[in-house]
């Protein structure tokens, strides 16, 4: 499968490639452009709140920028392996990252509906959601580690392959065990919801996000269970429909919904019409895994 060809070469469809297609540049340049100016607004925003927590924002949408500068640059070298190699892994991993912001969104909401909302401890649910999520990511990096380097030496790529589907069905099933968690806060502190517009906002901009990446796991999974040369890997459009359109919805809809500015202007409207809940506040500085008080 290994491919002889000089990596920027004129393209030829008579030559096979580690793509099976020619990589289009309108979407590359779009898509790059978006998550770029996304990832500089999470980091504006991130800066501007002094929250450490929403940097994950900021390392999802970076990394999906620099996965499509690679699809945008294989245009031009459509026969290079690392450039294929390095696209399909970063584009993999990269919602791992905006996955666990959109944990910790939750975990801070939870104090201002009341702990009814919440049929589990919050710690304990964000530590597992956390945890899950760093193992689903050391899976799917490790993973295109071994399928990059089974694909140069033109050996069985399936070991590494597998491990990457491994970590995408790991962090699916999270994501939809989280998904099954928001809907039940949700329901449950529905009246506080209901009465307040940034959360109404926020709850929006969650579900959305949530919907969109869980599309986006099943289409990788299902991509990378056909292998290397099956009809959804060696087929463009549907990465630019199932994985770059979904993935730009998300991480728009928490730039345009910022996270922390909406949560700021919930609890405001909570405080002043019940000043007692303030005391909440101290415990929710305290959110987060243990010793990283300053997560949150």
């Amino acid at each position: 499968m290994v491919i002889e060809t000089p990596s920027c070469q004129a393209y030829s469809p008579d030559v096979s490639n580690p793509f099976g297609y020619r990589p289009s540049l309108a979407p590359g340049i779009v898509f790059l452009t978006i998550f770029f100016l996304s990832a500089c607004t999470h980091l504006f925003q991130a800066i501007r709140y002094r929250k450490c927590w929403l940097s994950l924002f900021v390392l999802g949408a970076g990394c999906e920028c620099l996965g499509w500068i690679a699809r945008t640059a294989a245009w031009k070298c459509s026969y290079s392996s690392d450039l294929f190699t390095m696209q399909i892994a970063i584009l993999i991993f990269s919602p791992a990252f905006t996955t666990a912001g959109i944990y910790i969104i939750l975990f801070r909401m939870i104090p201002l509906l009341g702990k009814h909302a919440s049929p589990f401890p919050p710690k304990l649910c964000l530590s597992l959601c956390l945890a899950v999520d760093i193992i689903s990511l050391s899976l799917q990096a490790a993973g295109g580690g071994l399928a990059g380097q089974s694909f140069h030496k033109a050996t069985d790529t399936r070991p590494g392959t597998y491990t990457m589907v491994a970590g995408i069905l790991f962090q699916l099933a999270s994501t939809i065990s989280y998904s099954i968690l928001m809907s039940i806060v949700f329901v449950r502190g529905f009246a506080g919801i209901k009465s307040s517009r940034p959360l109404r906002w926020l709850s929006g901009a969650m579900v959305l996000a949530i919907v969109c990446m869980v599309a986006r796991g099943v289409y990788r999974s299902v991509e990378l269970l056909q292998g290397w040369e099956g009809f959804l890997n060696t087929h463009e459009v549907y990465l630019i429909a199932l994985d770059g359109a979904l993935m730009v919805t998300a991480v728009v809809a928490l730039n345009v919904c910022n996270p922390e500015k909406l949560l700021k202007q919930a609890r405001e409207e909570i405080y002043l019409a019940n000043p007692s809940m303030k005391e909440l506040s101290s415990e929710e500085t305290k959110v987060g895994t243990p010793g990283t008080s300053d997560i949150v």
